[in-house]
């Protein structure tokens, strides 16, 4: 790898479903997942199959706002001049798992050896992927069937990340958020 690629800010790819999650928006006495993320000096692109995407419930009770959408899914053309692609936390993916444009982007990102990550439900993305075969993976329990049905090892869902190979699962993205984070770190660290 070259000296002038590892001093280039890490390229973030987040995918975000129908509806994001708290925990990416504000961390109260905790970084969100992307101010962690842009902590690190990342440079994070938000990208989803539609222009805007809503608060979970609990968020919009607690009057968060969902951060822009920075793309749309169909519109990247290479997702190889990113370093690591993320599939953040939130209750629904409808519009991501029916992207066949999203599921090319995930396929591309882990068979070309980018990091791929998801938080909490994101698994399920990385599920209908296809790219959790043999791998050891963190999520909710009712999730065990689609992570196993996908070829998947399910690990549990209190559970620390899990890092196999280049993919990076976790859970808990309250609790673990910060432990989540620093594990898809060192995985684009270890690559770089």
């Amino acid at each position: 790898m070259s000296v002038e690629k590892s001093r280039k800010a890490v390229r973030m790819l987040v995918l975000v479903g129908d509806q994001i999650g708290s925990n990416c928006l504000s961390g109260g006495k905790k970084l969100s997942i992307l101010e962690k993320f842009q902590k690190y000096g990342w440079d994070v692109t938000i990208a989803g199959v539609r222009s805007s995407v809503q608060p979970c419930p609990y968020a919009l009770k607690l009057g968060l706002a969902a951060p822009n959408i920075d793309c749309l899914v169909d519109e990247i053309e290479d997702v190889l001049t990113f370093d690591a692609v993320s599939v953040l936390p939130g209750p629904a993916y409808s519009g991501l798992l029916q992207s066949t444009a999203a599921m090319h982007l995930i396929r591309q990102a882990a068979a070309s050896g980018l990091v791929v990550s998801a938080w909490c439900r994101g698994v399920r993305v990385l599920a209908e992927a296809g790219v959790l075969q043999g791998k050891h993976v963190v999520g909710h329990s009712d999730d065990q069937e689609i992570i196993e049905r996908s070829g998947g090892i399910f690990v549990g869902y209190d559970h620390p990340p899990v890092t196999d190979g280049a993919l990076v699962t976790g859970a808990r993205s309250y609790y673990y958020r910060a432990k989540n984070a620093d594990a898809i770190k060192k995985a684009v660290d270890a690559r770089r």
